[in-house]
């Protein structure tokens, strides 16, 4: 399906807050390097896990890979990989059979997590979400979601499960990065390649299940392999 202008609706929550990261980058003077795989990042020899949505890129064809060409020609943009979108609910850490440090988990308790998170999400009744318009943070771009409170009550269940000791620096807002600056990227330059996607809407789809991953810090855009699947209801 390609995409279509977006349709007006009543502000949410979510809708503000994506309008305040927008402004906010309009007025940006520079971006940040927002890469992930840093060098303390890629030393680690265990996999990392992940709590995700999957995105069926196809189906955001043509104009993800409009977008996709047009943020290439920016100098200090990297552009995701069409099979590596998704859209993250929880991270839950390094995999190490001793945990000492924050982001870290053992084997048993990503076990645990796994047979714990069943009941509250396969209770969770299935539901659509779009995909788009393209926005942008200081260090990455990314598409809006649309049906973002019913992300965010995913994520909320999933969060308290996890028990993270320490509350994340930002309040969870659900996107799906598509690509990330270098700290290089000139802010206009980004905004030029960003604006014919701002009321743009790639596509919807059908969030049926919750996928819990891990994957190989070493690569810049690794292989997502499966851990666990938890269909959602209906």
């Amino acid at each position: 399906m390609s995409g279509r202008e977006a349709v007006p609706q009543p502000p949410s929550q979510y809708a503000r807050a994506y309008q305040r990261v927008w402004s906010a980058f309009l007025q940006a003077r520079e971006t940040a390097d927002g890469r992930h795989d840093t060098d303390a990042w890629r030393s680690r020899a265990e996999a990392y896990a992940a709590c995700i949505i999957r995105v069926p890129a196809a189906d955001l064809e043509p104009d993800l890979g409009h977008l996709q060409r047009r943020l290439a020609e920016v100098r200090g943009v990297r552009v995701h990989p069409s099979g590596y979108l998704h859209i993250t609910l929880q991270e839950l850490g390094f995999l190490v059979d001793h945990p000492a440090r924050s982001g870290e988990i053992s084997p048993a308790r990503l076990e645990e997590f796994a047979q714990s998170a069943i009941e509250p999400v396969s209770t969770t009744p299935s539901f659509a979400i779009s995909l788009g318009p393209a926005n942008s943070f200081e260090d990455a771009v990314f598409l809006e979601v649309g049906g973002g409170e019913a992300v965010a009550r995913l994520h909320e269940k999933l969060f308290d499960l996890a028990a993270i000791p320490v509350a994340p620096a930002f309040s969870y807002l659900p996107h799906c990065t598509v690509a990330h600056y270098d700290g290089t990227a000139s802010p206009a330059e980004a905004i030029a390649a960003i604006e014919p996607w701002r009321a743009r809407i790639f596509d919807s789809f059908r969030v049926s299940e919750v996928e819990i991953v891990t994957f190989d810090p070493a690569l810049a855009y690794p292989d997502l392999e499966t851990y666990a699947v938890i269909p959602l209801e209906g």
